[in-house]
């Protein structure tokens, strides 16, 4: 599509958050998901018990339409869903952003038997679904490349490939692996989206896992060797998934989780100030003017962060996938920006008890500073929206296909 006619709309008036679903979000979070966060970080698993709650709660069905049991839930209202989780347990969040943006591929591409199938599992069953597309000879900062092929055979489609950053390996029940159209041609007739089940034969998952931070997100390697899906498992054409708006939803919950957790840090750090007392000094450490310039600034970067993104929820629903791209580029520029500040400073509040695993904002510090590595990255997003305001045709996220068998004809 070409930026010059990217029109990004104005600011939606109509769309009033749910306040009543994030409080209840709110409050699961604290009483059940948060006071698990630190155990599943510690030993790098799905959050497993957190994903039945929010099972039982309705919140796998965030973006499943209502015909099918779900909230259907605006995207004002899934922000701020997702960013209360995170303030509690990041992992917890970003799972459930993934599975959710699967379920927007689903609503979109997926024909009538798909969604009465796929829906079912997630409202009635509480499975979730996985997004697998890194790759390991991926240019995060240029392009997203696709060496996984995807051929006819045995009676449906066999898939052939590496993924890295597999997130919910071996917790979810589907992963909807992106993948190339072996003979298909340039990026626009060759990208494809297969929902492979978990029990899929050829599938194997190498369980070294053990990163800084995003720990219970659990995202190993995974290979594919003539893995075997049926003939009903693909989302739509190939070529579909990058027509339609979806995948920078992607980015955009990104924003709201990376700006969720530095809230939830510095809450934690504005209450350790007001209960801490230091001798001989009788006052806790909030009447500090040093310890309240510092809290004043992070407030305001968090909320210029929150308002950016708001405002880009707001505009989603009427948003070209152009301008779609620009808005989720802002957003997440600018709470990547804000949350590895904001986790950083809160740290530095606490002081050096700020560094004990038994404190919240040390894994608030990990969880930001890994998965504000995810694309796509600051370069990317602030040419994406230079492009833009210069009227240069753009993309968010650039595709190319790898292999020579998968490449562009001359």
């Amino acid at each position: 599509m070409n930026a010059r006619r990217c029109r990004v709309p104005i600011e939606q008036e109509d769309h009033v958050i749910d306040t009543q679903t994030v409080e209840r979000a709110a409050r699961l979070t604290r009483e059940k998901i948060a006071p698990r966060a630190a155990y599943y970080d510690r030993e790098g698993k799905n959050p497993t018990e957190s994903w039945r709650d929010l099972w039982k709660e309705g919140f796998l069905g965030l973006a499943v339409p209502k015909a099918y049991g779900g909230m259907d839930s605006d995207m004002p209202t899934y922000l701020a869903v997702i960013g209360a989780i995170a303030g509690g347990c990041a992992s917890t969040a970003m799972t459930l952003q993934m599975h959710s943006t699967v379920m927007r591929f689903i609503a979109a591409l997926g024909t009538a038997e798909q969604q009465r199938r796929y829906f079912a599992e997630v409202v009635q069953r509480g499975t979730l679904f996985g997004s697998w597309g890194s790759e390991p000879a991926v240019s995060q900062s240029r392009t997203f490349l696709v060496e996984t092929s995807l051929r006819p055979g045995d009676g449906g489609w066999v898939i052939d490939g590496i993924k890295h950053f597999c997130t919910m390996a071996g917790g979810a029940g589907y992963y909807m692996v992106w993948c190339a159209l072996e003979g298909g041609g340039d990026v626009t007739r060759s990208l494809s989206l297969a929902l492979a089940p978990a029990t899929a034969p050829g599938i194997a998952i190498d369980d070294r896992w053990d990163t800084l931070g995003m720990r219970a997100t659990y995202s190993p390697t995974v290979t594919l060797t003539g893995c075997r899906v049926g003939p009903d498992a693909l989302l739509g054409a190939p070529g579909d998934a990058l027509r339609i708006g979806v995948a920078e939803a992607f980015a955009l919950g990104y924003a709201a989780i990376y700006v969720g957790i530095a809230q939830g840090a510095l809450d934690f750090a504005i209450e350790y100030c007001k209960t801490r007392t230091y001798r001989p000094a009788p006052t806790p450490i909030a009447h500090e003017p040093t310890v309240q310039r510092h809290v004043g600034e992070l407030v305001i970067r968090l909320e210029a962060a929150r308002r950016v993104f708001e405002d880009a929820g707001r505009r989603w629903d009427t948003a070209d996938p152009a301008a779609r791209g620009v808005l989720a580029s802002k957003a997440k520029y600018i709470a990547t920006e804000a949350a590895l500040h904001v986790t950083e400073r809160a740290v530095q509040l606490v002081g050096g008890r700020g560094s004990s695993r038994d404190y919240p904002v040390e894994r608030a510090f990990r969880d930001v500073r890994t998965c504000t590595l995810m694309t796509p990255t600051a370069d990317r997003m602030v040419e994406t929206i230079g492009k833009s305001a210069l009227g240069i045709d753009t993309a968010m996220l650039p595709v190319v296909m790898g292999g020579p068998e998968m490449a562009p004809p001359s």
